[in-house]
């Protein structure tokens, strides 16, 4: 693991305050030493040790807070920030099984006999003082960086109509290495391929970054050396999949087949699977960390498609129902190819709409050029919703919200759509005289719109339509929507 985490010259520069390490505390290592000892918890065992468990739980989530917290403007859903606290809460349970088979490695001498626990606790020290302090440390301002860099991409997608493109900005580190030099100041579109590869914080104790930018995009870097390749356990990005960590880091089971939290029948079968893993997705795992409710905001997992029928309409194999309200018959249906960095937001915004009985298809995009003086790729609108042309935004990082309005009905014009559904995130910059004069800027410039679905944070809404907006009924209607 130093290796790894690069450690082998020492503990790297902190990405936090210096005067501050985080580790275990004498008393979380005391009982967790005498649970071991008493054989309770240790090499083989399916259970983990709960002292170290819950504190290194409460270590990381804290991390993830405080890096959503760097924000400078807006904030992640709820749901989100859900999604990666629970990684991090799977990540523990690995890392503390990891932890407590090594520590029980130490239990006997080497004709095989229990130790004295003076002498155990004597011996194995070394490791617990080099594990909790270098590894928890470096996987503490890992997941700072990683849950702001999360964030980050959150508001990138929500921006992008506006800042089309990210820039890679150099690292801040007083002796960066030349892992990432070749990628500094390059600026490309937010869904381009390149960032799906390569990214700030794919490599342990990166302090590079990305901001969005209306520059025009640069070429893309030439493929540099393997050192240059993301590390393991940072080798995908948390602002998509919701992960601090993936589970290519050493802590994580190679397969199903080997996971120390697997038993019986269903071992045997995950061995004969194959190597794909999905420990954040995991029912059996939820159950190991006490989260039997949590529903991943997206099972990534691929799915088998099968021809369906909603509402007299048949859909292929391309689509995929992904919601349905027995009661009014509303539903969501998914073509494959549509956005993959706005779908979960997308599926949150089209619920209440599928309560309420709409059929919503969000649609497979593409990317048309715009010939009206401009040469520029407009990606074409998100949805259906009972046969019309709908754009699906959200807007939470904004600190006018009337042009945050008429920007995204602008954009939703040029996308194709005769109906914008903006999605409003309140912050201190919330108003309704602000939501009231960015409606009427929405009709005024978007010539073409014919109606705005006003949403509140995915939950209620209403639906103005163009000729009776002017009606004071629809003004008292959003009086009563933002209560």
């Amino acid at each position: 693991m130093d290796a790894l985490y690069g450690l082998e010259r020492g503990l790297p520069a902190r990405l936090d305050a210096p005067n501050h390490s985080i580790s275990f505390d004498a008393d979380t290592i005391a009982k967790a030493l005498v649970n071991i000892y008493q054989k309770k918890y240790g090499n083989g065992s399916p259970d983990i040790e709960p002292t170290l468990f819950e504190k290194t739980k409460e270590i990381l989530s804290g991390a993830v807070n405080k890096g959503v917290a760097g924000q400078r403007s807006g904030k992640p859903s709820d749901a989100f920030i859900h999604a990666l606290t629970h990684s991090t809460d799977v990540f523990s349970a690995f890392r503390v099984h990891n932890m407590q088979s090594k520590i029980a490695s130490y239990l006997v001498d080497s004709k095989g006999k229990l130790k004295p626990f003076g002498q155990f606790v004597k011996d194995v020290k070394p490791y617990i003082t080099h594990q909790n302090r270098q590894w928890l440390q470096t996987e503490y301002d890992t997941a700072v960086r990683r849950a702001h860099l999360a964030a980050d991409w959150q508001r990138f997608e929500d921006e992008k109509d506006v800042l089309p493109n990210l820039e890679w900005k150099p690292s801040t580190s007083p002796n960066p290495g030349e892992d990432h030099k070749p990628y500094w100041g390059t600026i490309l579109p937010v869904d381009h391929e390149f960032w799906n590869q390569h990214r700030p914080g794919d490599r342990w104790n990166c302090k590079c970054s990305l901001r969005n930018t209306d520059k025009p995009a640069t070429s893309v870097p030439a493929e540099t050396v393997a050192s240059a390749q993301p590390q393991k356990g940072l080798d995908s990005n948390p602002g998509t999949t919701g992960e601090i960590f993936s589970t290519s880091h050493p802590y994580f089971p190679e397969n199903c087949g080997v996971c120390p939290f697997n038993k019986g029948v269903g071992k045997l079968f995950a061995a004969l699977v194959g190597k794909g893993i999905h420990c954040n997705d995991c029912q059996l795992m939820n159950k190991v960390i006490c989260e039997e409710g949590y529903t991943p905001p997206e099972d990534k997992r691929p799915k088998k498609r099968t021809k369906f029928i909603k509402k007299g309409k048949e859909y292929n194999k391309e689509w995929e129902c992904v919601y349905e309200c027995e009661e009014s018959g509303g539903y969501i249906a998914i073509e494959n190819g549509h956005g993959t960095g706005e779908k979960t937001q997308n599926i949150n915004s089209a619920i209440p709409l599928a309560k309420d009985g709409h059929a919503v298809e969000l649609i497979k995009q593409t990317k048309v050029k715009k010939t009206d003086g401009k040469k520029e790729w407009i990606t074409t609108r998100d949805a259906n919703v009972d046969g019309e042309r709908w754009e699906f935004k959200k807007t939470s990082g904004y600190t006018n919200l009337a042009g945050s309005i008429e920007d995204k009905a602008k954009q939703a014009i040029k996308q194709g759509a005769d109906v914008l559904l903006i999605d409003i995130y309140r912050n201190e910059h919330f108003g309704i005289d602000e939501l009231i004069k960015g409606i009427d800027y929405a009709f005024v410039f978007g010539s073409t719109l014919q109606k705005i679905c006003v949403m509140i944070e995915s939950q209620r809404y209403i639906i103005v339509g163009k000729r009776n907006w002017e009606d004071d009924t629809f003004q008292k209607m959003l009086m009563d929507l933002i209560k």
